[in-house]
This record gives C-alpha cells, structure tokens and sequence, in this order.
C-alpha cells in the first residue's frame, strides 16, 4: 500500500491549510492510498464536473468523483474520509436528494455526525456554464471511522479539509470569484 503525505493524497485538493486539517482528523503524517481508482487529482475531479455539466439533461446519470483517504493505521481501525463530488445543474430537474434548483451560492450543512456537505456554483468559460444555468458543485465529507474524536471536536477541520477541496476544483474549473467560496473556512457561511 503506498504512503504519500497530505499534498500527494488526491493530489492538489488537500495543500496548505486543508492538508494539515486532514493530518489532525486523521491523526496521521502519512496518508494510505488504498485504491487508485479513489485518488483522482484535482485536475480529474474538475473533468469529471465539466463532463457531467456538459452531459446537459443527463447529468444525474454522469459519474461521481470520490477521493478516500486513510491515516496510520491504528491497530483495530484505520483512519479514512471520503470526499464525494457531484455535478448538478438546473438541466437535470430537482433531484430528491438535492436542497432545489433554487439553491444557490455556498452552503453548508452538517447532516449526521461525521457527514459534511458544502455547495456553490460555478460560472466558468471552460465548462461553458452561465449565471442562469451554473454548474451546482455539492461536496460531501464523510469520516468513516468509529476512534474519532468526533464532529464536536473536528469541525473547523472538517470544514478546512472540504473548503480546501472545493477551492482546488473551482480554480481547476475557472469558476468566476471561485464559485463565491471563501479563502478561509472561518469564513464560511454559517451551517443550516
């Protein structure tokens, strides 16, 4: 199993101050990639979105980008979150799941304990999205391990570890204002 440090897991998603927050919610230095398949770099996690976006009507049915990340491992558990990505757009209807088409700008939610979604929308010449019809970004972080310290410890990392993610596919993307996502995750808006 390859060992890589937080910048080289899902390459480019995870730098800085994301990659730090990721080694304190994982209690590790070193970082497992345990599938090749779960570690697309920002750069695929971007393709991915624009294929979906492009896909117009067909959106729902595009595939997902998942990055997982496992920590040291710790004997009777090893450390992992996964990061989900998933495209919508006002082509593809009001999906169940999904806050509404009438959702927009950055949100955040903290839905169960270890589960994290943040969205925004992307305007950006490259996919060929538009104020009127943007390509809806909607991250899903979930930790998925029980030795955790938990979301009331966690939850400016798991914030910081989303944000990261997100920024580094917006700026992939050429998303206008980086999709109207903050630097800083103290920045974020507040959950719903």
């Amino acid at each position: 199993m390859t060992k890589v440090p937080a910048d080289q897991a899902c390459a480019g998603l995870f730098a800085g101050d994301g990659g730090e927050a990721l080694g304190r919610v994982l209690e590790s230095t070193e970082f497992q990639l345990r599938n090749e398949k779960w570690n697309p770099d920002a750069r695929a996690v971007a393709q991915v979105m624009e294929d979906a976006y492009r896909s117009g009507e067909r959106i729902n049915e595009m595939p997902q980008a998942v990055c997982e990340v496992s920590g040291s491992d710790k004997g009777q558990y090893v450390p992992t979150l996964s990061v989900q990505f998933t495209a919508y757009s006002r082509y593809a209807g009001d999906p169940a799941d999904f806050p509404g088409v009438s959702d927009r700008g950055v949100r955040v939610a903290f839905r169960r304990q270890k589960f994290v979604y943040v969205s925004y929308d992307c305007v950006s010449p490259r996919v060929g999205s538009t104020p009127e019809v943007p390509l809806r970004i909607k991250l899903l972080l979930h930790e998925e391990w029980s030795g955790s310290k938990g979301e009331d410890v966690l939850r400016p990392d798991y914030l910081t570890v989303t944000l990261s993610a997100a920024l580094a596919v917006a700026k992939e993307l050429q998303c206008v204002d980086d999709g109207g996502l903050p630097a800083r995750a103290g920045d974020l808006p507040p959950p719903e």
